[in-house]
This record gives C-alpha cells, sequence and structure tokens, in this order.
C-alpha cells in the first residue's frame, strides 16, 4: 500500500484499520480519501476507523467517510467506524447518519463485524 499518513496497520487479509488522529476536517480529507482509496485498491474490502482519539469533523472529513462507503460496500465489504466519541457521534446523529454507517464500540466488535474475532 502507497504511504498513508495516518497510523494505519493491516488487521488480516483483507481488514485494515485507520487511526485519523485528533482532526479530520478540510487540512486532511483528502488524505482519508487517498488512504481509503489505496487500501480498496489494495484489496482491502473491510476498512475499520478507530475514532477513540477524533475530537474534530468538518463537513469535508464527514464528505471524505461518505465517498468512500460504496466502495467497499460493491466489493462485498465495509467501511467500519469504532470508538467514535459522543461528540462525533452527536454529529453523524444530527446528519442523520448513524443508520448509514457501520458503527461498532469497539476494534473487537469492528473485527468481527468483518468475519474476523
Amino acid at each position: 500500500m502507497q504511504t498513508c499518513s495516518f497510523n494505519h496497520r493491516v488487521l488480516h487479509d483483507d481488514v485494515f484499520l485507520i487511526d485519523p488522529g485528533k482532526t479530520l476536517d478540510n487540512g486532511n480529507a483528502h488524505e482519508m480519501v487517498q488512504a481509503l482509496t489505496n487500501a480498496q485498491t489494495d484489496g482491502f474490502r473491510f476498512v475499520i476507523l478507530d475514532l477513540a482519539a477524533l475530537e474534530f469533523l468538518s463537513s469535508a472529513g464527514v464528505g471524505s467517510l461518505l465517498g468512500s462507503v460504496d466502495l467497499f460496500r460493491e466489493q462485498g465489504g465495509d467501511l467500519i467506524l469504532c470508538n467514535v466519541p459522543a461528540p462525533i457521534m452527536h454529529i453523524l446523529t444530527v446528519l442523520d447518519l448513524g443508520d448509514f454507517f457501520t458503527i461498532r464500540s469497539n476494534e473487537h466488535e469492528a473485527a468481527v463485524t468483518c468475519g474476523r474475532s
């Protein structure tokens, strides 16, 4: 996989985990799109986004995620959010995206959703 500026690691053959850090906004949304596109191109059917450290999510950040979900779902995979802080969950709920995204409590539950344990 090409270099990803976010903390990341391979969990399984087809599962990739990305930690976007504290901010996902105009300054790095394009990097998120690129990281997700690269993961899909490299054969990862599932990407787990660990949002535990996320403090700020802008509309550009939301857009970077929305634009990538279908890439994975079309291949029988998914983009899964885990460890979503309450303020970030509030943003997703206000935008009526809480049911659109696959959201799990923690990395283990997200891995189980991918068929891994």
